[in-house]
């Protein structure tokens, strides 16, 4: 992982990992480092960093970016020590640091409080190890005294061996076992305490509380397939995990809470007890044991047992729930890391250079992968495709259509075909290969930089507005068809559009029109209209700034509503 140094005017330097494949620099907060400096665009360069190897690329900046003293065009390469200027901040490139380590690496205590096992790097201080020490050593202690007060009244053999299985419970909360392993480690536990011929424990589901059994296991023997089909009183159920109680029969035949229940009695069962399992008043399973026509009745004894059973083994359950969670997070956010990388891959890096032409495009995601597409396509003959779209939806999903539409329109652009028959066979293949639920809005257009002249086919797209340079007159580009994917076969309609000097084309998604303050008021193509005409005369990367500029101003605090993506061509000469 490469790192850098900032040196901002007037502030301390500040140290920061380049974890991300892109990582934009500028005034702007919507950039990865904001930088207060006077002197920096709003958008003003970017890095691209792939393992210990990092690129940086101007974004078209008015004052420029330097490196190693020297204004750079393009993109240049970047090697450890490299020195980088924009406008009076200072960047120096580190060293790459020493891997971080993975959270299989990571040693995590079994007790620590959620807080902190819902982040396994967190480290430690001592007083924060003595005051979970402290706790582990408290709960130890609550289960020896109950042991101890057991023992002192039962001079049985069993009474006895109390505070030997209860150390034990004691011991395993220090362990660290998987979550399998730790509700099979319980309910051997409960076998070692209990003078139960079988014992089950169950979980509720997160997402519509039903209970599920985890472990089914029978006294000396393994359960058949059909004695793993679980079949629990519902009043039993009822009375633990609904009203958080225990139960407790010695006779559950002439029980009259259960007598008039079949699956008691078709089972035979004489002593049955449940307990909760509890983590903040909330019931996250239950612990059920009972002996099917045996002579053993479970007793008051018993029950504090198995309770005091439970109140320590729900914290190791808590526990270790928290740390696979937390292990399942970090390994979503990783794919999503890489879903992110690949999918900035696929945008542009600069415009291309065209003579006669300025123009800029970017993307912001609403999520880390977004469904918002643009590209500049240069071909063979000299004319230039343009094309900007937006995936229905949002996070995921959206961002594997996106890769498949940047895919089509890649294949597309080298063939001969018209404008409007590029979009048809763009959609027929969208329309085969994604769900009915699914589409692309897609605007087009072939820019013939000798003729002046953009051909253009708008699939359903928010119309892209040219600014006329002599008096702001806006024309919108609105003829073609559906959305692509929609149905298919589909014919799209085609239209001309000539560029005059100082004309400006501005392409946007409806992230940017639809953007909304925390009053619930929307930017709106009104406002955009007037940003565009009050500032045409600026350079493309001009007018985007003042174009972000005017967009923050507006929603202030509000948090982005979709993926915002802009393209700016204009005619220059």
């Amino acid at each position: 992982m490469i790192r850098i140094n900032v040196k901002s005017a007037g502030k301390p330097p500040v140290v920061i990992d380049l974890s991300k494949l892109r990582t934009t620099i500028g005034r702007s907060v919507r950039n990865e480092i904001c930088l207060e400096d006077p002197f920096a665009s709003r958008l003003h360069a970017e890095l691209r960093c792939e393992g210990d190897v990092c690129w940086l690329t101007d974004l078209g900046s008015a004052n420029g970016t330097y490196h190693n003293s020297a204004r750079i065009t393009g993109t240049v390469q970047l090697f450890p020590g490299d020195r980088l200027q924009i406008g009076e901040t200072v960047i120096e490139l580190q060293l790459p640091q020493s891997p971080r380590r993975t959270v299989s690496e990571v040693t995590v205590s079994p007790v620590i409080t959620a807080e902190v096992v819902a982040n396994p790097q967190t480290t430690l201080s001592p007083g924060d190890r003595t005051t979970i020490t402290s706790g582990l050593l408290s709960v130890i202690e609550t289960v020896r005294s109950a042991a101890g007060a057991r023992e002192a009244t039962d001079d049985t053999a069993r009474g006895k061996d109390l505070f030997a299985v209860i150390s034990k419970v004691g011991v395993a909360l220090l362990s660290q076992s998987s979550l399998d392993e730790v509700l099979n480690q319980i309910v051997g536990l409960v076998f070692e305490a209990i003078p139960a011929d079988r014992a089950f424990l169950l979980m509720r589901s997160e997402t519509d509380g039903e209970l599920t059994c985890k472990v089914a296991s029978y006294r000396g023997r393994q359960p058949s397939e059909s004695e793993r089909q679980v079949k629990i009183s519902r009043s039993i159920t009822d009375e633990v995990v609904a009203k958080g109680a225990s139960v407790l029969t010695s006779d559950a035949m002439q029980d009259e809470r259960f007598r008039k229940h079949e699956s008691v009695v078709l089972s035979g069962l004489r002593s049955v007890m449940a307990v909760p399992l509890s983590v903040n008043r909330q019931v996250i399973g239950m612990i059920y044991v009972d002996s099917p026509m045996s002579l053993n009745c479970f007793t008051d004894d018993d029950l504090r047992l198995l309770t005091t059973i439970a109140s320590v083994a729900a914290i190791k359950l808590e526990n270790a729930l928290l740390l696979e969670q937390r292990i399942e997070n970090v390994r979503i956010k990783q794919q999503l890391n890489s879903a992110r990388d690949i999918q900035f891959r696929l945008l542009p890096v600069t415009p291309p250079s065209v003579n006669n032409y300025d123009m800029t495009g970017i993307s912001f995601p609403c999520f880390e992968v977004g469904g918002d597409y643009f590209d500049f396509v240069q071909r063979a003959d000299g004319r230039l495709l343009i094309a900007l779209g937006d995936v229905s939806g949002k996070g995921m999903d959206a961002a594997m259509l996106m890769s498949s539409l940047h895919a089509s329109v890649r294949a597309q652009a080298t063939t001969q075909s018209s404008i409007g028959r590029l979009v048809s066979e763009i959609n027929l293949y969208l329309h085969e290969s994604t769900p009915s639920n699914k589409f692309v809005t897609l605007f087009s257009g072939m820019l013939d930089p000798i003729r002046h002249v953009l051909t253009y086919s708008n699939a359903g797209h928010n119309p892209p507005l040219l600014i006329r340079s002599t008096d702001g007159a806006v024309c919108c580009l609105e003829e073609g068809g559906l959305p692509v994917g929609i149905t298919a076969p589909m014919e799209y309609l085609e239209a001309e559009v000539r560029f005059e000097c100082g004309d400006v084309l501005i392409a946007y998604s409806d992230g940017i029109s639809e953007s909304a303050n925390d009053q619930g008021e929307e930017f709106t193509e009104s406002r955009l209209i007037d940003v565009v005409r009050k500032y045409r005369t600026a350079t493309a990367s001009q007018l985007r700034d003042r174009i972000d500029e005017a967009l923050i101003q507006f929603v202030g605090k509000a948090p982005p509503v979709d993926d915002m993506t802009l393209v700016i061509v204009k005619r220059v000469a």
